[in-house]
């Protein structure tokens, strides 16, 4: 069933209108929300061409806070202080990635922006299938940030007893 919904709002996604003014919505309401005020770190996913655009986020606030950005490293995801987009490159699944060598071991006081192909207006999420962000929210207890699409987001998604939810979902 994930797998079908999965694809269903990949096909969604892709097919977006407006999604430049959609992305500058998103990224309005989640600064004027102040929702990432009282955290010195923000962790971010770098965004693809299809997902909702974080790569003007990470603009922003990398000039007012610490931003660490994901690296898949043999089946984990780690997180890495970046100070600027140049210390990116191309990695797993064709997702930017840090080149930094400066691992977030500290998570406390940190703020988590993440993806999802769609939410559920309760919080949870249906992502890639990899189970990264759901493993990573099962060791670090954060305060969590869905991006979503309004046509992205669902009533309700079948959930297993691994799936985390984010705390608040920021639409257009």
């Amino acid at each position: 069933m994930k797998k079908f919904i999965r694809n269903k709002y990949k096909l969604i996604r892709k097919n977006i209108k407006d999604k430049e003014k959609k992305d500058l919505s998103i990224y309005n309401n989640l600064i004027q929300s102040k929702i990432c005020d009282n955290y010195d770190t923000v962790l971010v996913y770098v965004s693809t061409l299809e997902e909702v655009d974080t790569i003007h986020l990470i603009k922003y606030f990398i000039l007012r806070k610490k931003i660490a950005v994901p690296k898949i490293e043999n089946g984990t995801m780690n997180f890495y202080y970046i100070n600027d987009l140049s210390e990116l490159k191309m990695g797993y699944f064709n997702i930017l990635e840090p080149i930094t060598n400066n691992k977030v071991i500290d998570f406390s006081n940190s703020i988590c922006i993440t993806p999802g192909i769609c939410f559920s207006k309760d919080g949870f999420r249906i992502g890639y299938g990899g189970g990264y962000y759901d493993r990573f929210f099962s060791k670090h207890k954060l305060y969590s940030v869905g991006l979503c699409y309004k046509e992205c987001l669902v009533n309700k998604i079948e959930v297993d007893k691994y799936d985390k939810k984010v705390d608040v979902i920021i639409t257009d």
